[in-house]
């Protein structure tokens, strides 16, 4: 078998695996929809958007952010969470086309 593309270098194999990995958590996938239309929210703001307790709410987003797909910023008391890799909204993206086909 030939082909034209090269070889995925392992490093992006191994990102790209952990952004996954991460990401394959209904909460966490709901939490990035959620980051992609607000662009910037507090934790509180996240948690009552999505009904969650504040330790889940604060376990999932340093989750995500310690992965590298949320960034986060302190202003006072407050933590603010934002989208760290634009890379998975193509993640989000792709689920979105797929739904789309199904429904």
């Amino acid at each position: 078998m030939t082909t034209t593309q090269t070889a995925l270098p392992d490093e992006v194999v191994e990102t790209t695996a952990r952004m996954l990995k991460c990401l394959g958590h209904p909460l966490r996938l709901r939490i990035l929809d959620l980051l992609e239309r607000e662009t910037e929210l507090t934790v509180s703001e996240v948690q009552d958007a999505l009904g969650l307790e504040q330790a889940v709410c604060s376990q999932h987003l340093n989750l995500m952010r310690d992965k590298g797909i949320l960034a986060r910023r302190k202003e006072g008391v407050h933590v603010y969470y934002r989208l760290g890799d634009p890379r998975s909204l193509k993640v989000l993206g792709c689920l979105r086309g797929s739904s789309a086909k199904r429904g």
